[in-house]
This record gives C-alpha cells, sequence and structure tokens, in this order.
C-alpha cells in the first residue's frame, strides 16, 4: 500500500470530521466516499478537486504532505545526503536565519528588505528540514552515504 493511498484513508477516517459529514459536505454517498479512500481499490479514487475539498474543510493536510515527501525522495532519489550532511546544513541554515534577524533588529527596526530576507532564510532552513526529514527516511542510519 502506498503513502499517498494511506495518507487519503487517513484523511477522511482520522479526521475530526466523521466520514458521514466528509461525505455530506462534498455531496457524495458516505459509501462512495469510503470506497474511493480505500487503499485496497485501484481504480475509483478521489478527483483532485474532491481531494483539495477535503483538506480544507476539515483542515488535515495528511495527504498534502505525503505528495511533498513522496515529492522530494523523487527528486532526491538520485543523490540523497546522508543523515549527517543534512543535519550539519540544517544546522548552517538555522545559523543564516538567526544572522538575518541579528543584523535585521540591530537598528530596532524592520525594514521591508530586511523581512524579505528574513523570510527567504526561513523557506530555506524549512526546505533543509524536510531534505534532513527525507534523508532520515532514505537512510535509516545516521552515518550511512
Amino acid at each position: 500500500m502506498s503513502h499517498l493511498n494511506q495518507a487519503m484513508h487517513d484523511l477522511v477516517h482520522k479526521s475530526e470530521m466523521s466520514t458521514t459529514e466528509i461525505s455530506e459536505t462534498l455531496g457524495i454517498g458516505r459509501q462512495i466516499l469510503t470506497n474511493k479512500v480505500n487503499p485496497q481499490n485501484e481504480y475509483n479514487k478521489l478527483t483532485v478537486h474532491e481531494l483539495h475539498a477535503i483538506q480544507v474543510f476539515t483542515g488535515n493536510d495528511v495527504v498534502l504532505r505525503a505528495m511533498q515527501a513522496e515529492f522530494v525522495l523523487s527528486v532526491l532519489k538520485d543523490a540523497p545526503p546522508s543523515i549527517l550532511e543534512a543535519m550539519i546544513n540544517q544546522g548552517k541554515e538555522i545559523g543564516d536565519v538567526f544572522a538575518a534577524v541579528q543584523e535585521a533588529l540591530a537598528d530596532n527596526h524592520l525594514s521591508e528588505r530586511e523581512r524579505s530576507k528574513i523570510l527567504k532564510e526561513i523557506r530555506e532552513a524549512i526546505t533543509s528540514l524536510e531534505v534532513l526529514m527525507q534523508a532520515v527516511i532514505v537512510h535509516g542510519r545516521p552515518f550511512e552515504g
């Protein structure tokens, strides 16, 4: 069973909204929804619009995160960094965030340019955390190359 199929199942069956509430909001029958998210069902799946709608009104982004993880894995599959390498890079990126904030706040004023730089550094730090997460998924041991 794929990670994505399991995420769709969890989206419907582990959200705070019941399966009945989700199906009524979508305007489809409960059993149809249950069938569409059954990981064993190979053909009748949620449409992109249904999937998006469920994530929006449940506030549960488990499928989006699963898709992102699979996408990052596919990008990294050729040469994923080791866990140690990803961790070192992540530490550097966090340091860049601290440096940008420290520099920006030195004069007790945050300019638009400084705000943009901080946000850029934060995005890079988030990306480095995602790479670290994928390295852990791919490698499983910290000193594996």
